[in-house]
């Protein structure tokens, strides 16, 4: 993960995907997974909405544990807020403007986006192709 860009995103989600060059599995719990994350890249200060989490069902308590479970390590890590949205919004291809994406084990479907930060950058654009989301 230290190889993705300042202003570059990384994608931490519970959703299956097939093998591609910038996914990284872990077996590690998504706590565990994030505090990681989170001790070792920086949070961009840089926008607004530096963190975005989408969630299948934000009335589920699996769905909220895995939202502030990545919300608590980040706001221990940097003091950032983290906006929600649903998965179902989520445009046909998530993936192509992220940097990196760590898939985790987890009983609900997420996808969280992190904009690194470190020194002068600008956040890249994280859907190109959509403008439904803040950051």
């Amino acid at each position: 993960m230290n190889d993705v860009p300042a202003g570059g995103w990384i994608a931490i989600t519970s959703r299956a995907l097939p093998p591609q060059p910038r996914l990284v599995q872990t077996s590690a719990s998504l706590e565990v997974m994030a505090e990681a994350l989170f001790e070792s890249v920086p949070v961009s200060d840089r926008t607004a909405t530096p963190l975005v989490g989408w969630l299948a069902d934000a009335d589920d308590e699996d769905a909220l544990d895995a939202f502030f479970t990545v919300q608590g390590s980040a706001r221990d890590a940097e003091r950032r807020a983290l906006e929600m949205g649903r998965v179902a919004d989520l445009p046909d291809d998530p993936w192509s403007d992220v940097s990196a994406i760590v898939a985790v084990a987890a009983p609900v479907e997420f996808v969280f986006y992190v904009c690194v930060g470190q020194g002068e950058h600008v956040a890249a654009p994280l859907f190109t192709a959509a403008a439904q989301l803040a950051a």
